[in-house]
């Protein structure tokens, strides 16, 4: 099974912002990942919830939600999401995760938490039953296009093969930064589910998007599962 391709809009042309937005669901994108930053969790803001909500308006992709903001729990009831759409917060932006997923699976949407590079995985545990994803943060979050922090190709392995031994064998990896062609092909190898593609691939601009989810797919056809 391919892996799923999640477009992070925050990498778009903002200046022709409809015209990427609707080339990439032509082309058949699985997800269009929304960053949601607060300027205090992470020092930039990217996209508003109004323009995320204009763009749910003309497109039928699903979406996925990354809140980079203190107390999630807050956003969370803005948000315009359902049964195939996905809501991920971060482990350290709140002392109330329970209640967080339990909000986001109030909405029947997918509840997800992101552990940044230095979260251990074995912080999710008291989670288990209820997460139906986690994202590994492969960079520092906040900016587009910074190299990949050293272990985190590993730390996908070692996740997978924690979470199957816990037998959450349907708990998908999401992983964030750093998705060129290249590490795509080993992330799903090593047990990525969902990639999160930006400046280092789907908008790097050296090919349509049509292209480059063609790539994408054909470099993650063969998955080996731990």
């Amino acid at each position: 099974m391919k892996a799923e391709i999640t477009a992070s809009i925050m990498c778009a042309d903002l200046l022709n912002l409809e015209r990427d937005i609707l080339a990439l669901e032509k082309a058949g994108v699985d997800y269009f990942h929304y960053d949601l930053m607060d300027g205090h969790f992470v020092p930039n803001v990217t996209l508003g919830l109004e323009t995320v909500c204009e763009i749910q308006k003309r497109v039928k992709v699903r979406s996925d939600f990354h809140l980079l903001v203190n107390q999630p729990e807050d956003i969370i009831p803005l948000l315009d999401a359902g049964v195939e759409d996905l809501i991920g917060f971060h482990y350290s932006a709140t002392k109330n995760i329970d209640k967080c997923l339990n909000m986001i699976h109030d909405m029947q949407a997918n509840a997800g938490i992101v552990l940044d590079t230095n979260d251990h995985y074995e912080l999710l545990e008291p989670y288990l039953d209820n997460i139906d994803y986690v994202t590994l943060m492969m960079i520092r979050p906040g900016f587009a296009g910074q190299p990949m922090v050293d272990g985190m190709i590993e730390k996908i392995m070692e996740t997978r093969k924690w979470l199957n031994n816990h037998e959450k064998h349907h708990v998908k990896i999401m992983i964030d930064g750093n998705v060129s062609y290249e590490r795509a092909r080993l992330m799903h190898k090593l047990g990525g589910d969902i990639l999160v593609a930006g400046t280092s691939s789907l908008f790097k601009g050296d090919m349509s998007f049509e292209e480059s989810l063609k790539t994408f797919e054909e470099y993650t056809s063969h998955k080996e599962l731990y």
